[in-house]
């Protein structure tokens, strides 16, 4: 193993112990009586963010870590060797310094970047929070997400990806926690992207995520407390 690829898996432990630390990452608890008590997001953070970090190019480029909570996948580009671009709402809270990562505070949907400026995008678990009012400070745009996912279209440099992990589910909005995307609004979502690499998760069992086929993860039931997950690779059309 080489040394990159060294601190990119260690990148991925990382992510593992600090999500754990996150309290912006928690999700609300179900309650006695929820249909979905006996599923859970336990172990959905491990799905995605092993998805996302193992697809982080090698650099050097340029990658925007789009929703970058605690900085694990700006952290994992970085020590890919890319230069970091990370955006969120709300202010910075990393449990590290340094690694030439660039934070940039804000509305995604009213900052600017150059046009076709990255080599890459990670979108892990945060376009469905665009433009839902309660939780992240986000402003009240009902499609807001597909706003969001046609600009991040126009700023990727010729050949470039994104890397994008979402809830995946029959069709719902569980304000003000997170769209699950379905049969009807996941086309929306992609109408400007073509897939390349996808894969599904749910809980069958009801207690750990595995693989499914997308039928069986698109007809999933989700919650404000359980969705099953779809990983994507795609690219602009």
């Amino acid at each position: 193993m080489n040394g990159r690829a060294f601190l990119v898996r260690a990148a991925a432990s990382a992510s593992y112990r600090l999500a754990r630390l996150s309290s912006r990452l928690e999700a609300p608890r179900a309650t006695a009586g929820d249909a979905a008590a006996e599923r859970t997001l336990e172990g959905e953070r491990e799905v995605e963010w092993a998805w996302c970090i193992g697809h982080i190019r090698p650099g050097p480029g340029r990658v925007l870590d789009f929703g970058s909570g605690n900085g694990m996948i700006a952290l994992g580009a970085s020590l890919a060797g890319n230069e970091s671009v990370a955006v969120d709402l709300e202010r910075q809270q990393y449990l590290f310094h340094g690694n030439g990562i660039e934070y940039v505070q804000g509305d995604f949907l009213d900052l600017d970047f150059e046009p076709r400026s990255f080599d890459q995008i990670v979108n892990c678990s945060s376009i469905e929070h665009v433009g839902l009012v309660g939780r992240y400070g986000s402003a009240d745009r009902p499609d807001g997400d597909l706003e969001a996912m046609a600009k991040l279209a126009g700023l990727l440099r010729p050949g470039g990806e994104m890397v994008l992990a979402i809830p995946l589910g029959q069709d719902a909005v569980f304000a003000p926690w997170h769209r699950v995307y379905g049969e009807e609004r996941l086309p929306r979502l992609l109408e400007r992207w073509t897939v390349t690499v996808e894969s599904y998760w749910a809980k069958v069992d009801g207690q750990k995520y595995e693989p499914v086929a997308r039928g069986e993860a698109l007809a999933d039931i989700g919650s404000a407390t359980y969705y099953a997950l779809g990983l994507y690779v795609v690219v602009p059309r």
